[in-house]
């Protein structure tokens, strides 16, 4: 079986807007917290709305928060991805789950911009840049020795048996993400981060 399904028949269609007085009233205090003198200013963020493939077939319109100066390189990420029919279960802000990392990934959803440091570390994550985003964590896991997470990944441990929103190496996907400039977490061999990936030129 394939990572794809049949590419969308219609035209994709994107928008890159500047973080608005409701956008913030949706972030504040969840996944931007302005009180950290760390954490981007809203002028450094830009709202990235997609169109993108789903898991039945259809379409979905998503949204994600990422780095201003990348809005242009994620909206060009997923045209690729729409034109290859690349599927995803939804595409919300992390804000809809709280803020939780983990609760985001038990949704099996996609996500970009959270301002947090990296699970079990004092280190910023790239995602509290803006400069990272997870992609169907389902179906994706984060592979560590002895652990799977989220928990319903393990029915996706096998990176053999391929199904639709998968991302293997090789495969389609990674290739666009090699094209494109993106750093792709599988490639890790610390622990396979399959969901993650980060900007890296």
């Amino acid at each position: 079986m394939s990572a794809l399904v049949p590419p969308p028949r219609r035209a994709f269609a994107a928008e890159i807007v500047p973080i608005d007085a409701a956008t913030r009233a949706r972030i504040e205090g969840v996944s931007w917290k302005p009180e950290d003198p760390r954490c981007p200013r809203l002028e450094e963020l830009a709202l990235v709305r997609v169109d993108h493939a789903t898991l039945d077939g259809g379409v979905g319109r998503g949204e994600l928060i990422v780095a201003a100066e990348l809005a242009g390189r994620v909206v060009e990420l997923f045209r690729r991805l729409w034109a290859i029919g690349f599927p995803i279960r939804q595409l919300r802000l992390v804000d809809e789950h709280g803020g939780s990392d983990a609760a985001s990934m038990d949704a099996d959803n996609s996500s970009a911009f959270n301002f947090r440091v990296v699970a079990g570390t004092a280190q910023l994550s790239q995602h509290a840049l803006g400069r990272a985003i997870d992609l169907n964590p389902v179906e994706n896991p984060w592979r560590l020795p002895g652990r799977i997470v989220p928990e319903a990944g393990r029915a996706f441990a096998d990176r053999r048996d391929v199904r639709p929103g998968m991302i293997v190496r090789p495969g389609p996907v990674v290739a666009v993400f090699d094209e494109l400039g993106w750093e792709w977490g599988g490639d890790w061999r610390h622990a396979f981060d399959d969901h993650h990936i980060v900007w890296s030129r």
